[in-house]
């Protein structure tokens, strides 16, 4: 300090030198702008979390969905705990919605093939424009793929389809379409049933892994607790034929390793001891006249004895569900 430089001038340099070093470590080399909220979205208060509620579509359940923002970007999703579906839980599904959000390949703008792997990039106005002129141009020759929705978002397809002269096609990964002819077969009612697992006292599952990703497994799962819970000195019993353990089956009361492809042989087998019982057959009567048990219980490697003893505890009790 012999050249007369105090020792706050000189932490005030040292200071901003590494201030200094330590921004341009970071930089990118180009510049770069910073925009704060000169006029902010009355609903986003920086530094405080706004919360929006939606339906997650990761699969056909469409639960609900909260979704945590932060300065206007989705940062977690949780389950909408007024939702009949949800609960207020989510999947592991819904959980990693986010990383579809953010995903780094997802397509940002609207694109147009050239040539066999060429793109043009479009405006939303050219997209739309394009879109429409080519609807109208196939008017009668145009099909809209869907999957499998249901309900408004259902009827919405339907409408649409109809306002462009579409044909609309769905397509399922999981086709539902025995679970459709069974209840229109049974109910007259051309639609995939929902299930109330929490008023049934006995379950029996035929490869329909419930907990995990069947149908609508959040609503199943909570609907299998409340089911299962000790209430007026009883409580609920599953069983599940399948021909390897799933997550389901873990959680069951009684495992039955059916050979497979023979889980429908055990189902027409109880439900034939059933009938045998004294259960009315109703318009299975015909389907349930030719079944063997001897030779189904053979089959699916399973003994007739234990088939009776499920067929005995289905109709024990008056509220049973099978799927």
């Amino acid at each position: 300090m012999s050249n007369g430089l105090e020792r706050r001038e000189f932490l005030k340099v040292l200071g901003v030198t590494g201030v200094g070093a330590g921004l341009t470590g970071c930089g990118t080399g180009g510049a770069e702008k910073l925009i704060p909220y000169v006029v902010p979205h009355e609903e986003i208060v920086p530094g405080v979390a706004t919360w929006y509620r939606t339906t997650c579509r990761e699969c056909p359940a469409g639960c609900g969905m909260n979704i945590r923002t932060r300065e206007g970007r989705a940062v977690k999703a949780e389950g909408n705990p007024l939702s009949p579906i949800s609960h207020g839980r989510l999947c592991a599904r819904g959980q990693a919605s986010l990383h579809g959000l953010y995903d780094p390949d997802r397509i940002p703008r609207p694109l147009a093939r050239r040539g066999d792997a060429d793109w043009d990039a479009l405006t939303w106005d050219e997209a739309e424009r394009r879109l429409a002129d080519a609807l109208q141009q196939n008017r009668g020759r145009t099909v809209l793929l869907t999957g499998n929705h249901t309900g408004t978002m259902d009827r919405l397809a339907d409408e649409f389809a109809a306002a462009v002269g579409a044909d609309r096609v769905r397509w399922e990964p999981f086709a539902y379409e025995p679970l459709r002819a069974a209840s229109r077969m049974v109910y007259g009612i051309d639609a995939v049933p929902v299930h109330d697992f929490s008023n049934a006292e006995v379950v029996i599952t035929f490869g329909a892994d419930f907990l995990e990703t069947w149908l609508s497994p959040i609503d199943y799962a909570h609907g299998f607790v409340q089911g299962r819970a000790y209430s007026q000195g009883r409580r609920g019993k599953l069983i599940s034929v399948t021909p390897h353990q799933s997550l389901t089956d873990m959680n069951a009361d009684e495992w039955v390793p059916a050979r497979p492809g023979t889980e429908h042989l055990v189902a027409l087998a109880i439900a034939r001891l059933i009938v045998d019982g004294g259960a009315e057959a109703g318009q299975a009567a015909g389907l349930l006249a030719g079944v063997d048990v001897a030779s189904a219980a053979e089959r699916a490697g399973v003994s007739p004895e234990r088939l009776r003893q499920i067929a005995a505890d289905f109709t024990a009790s008056g509220r049973s569900l099978a799927v």
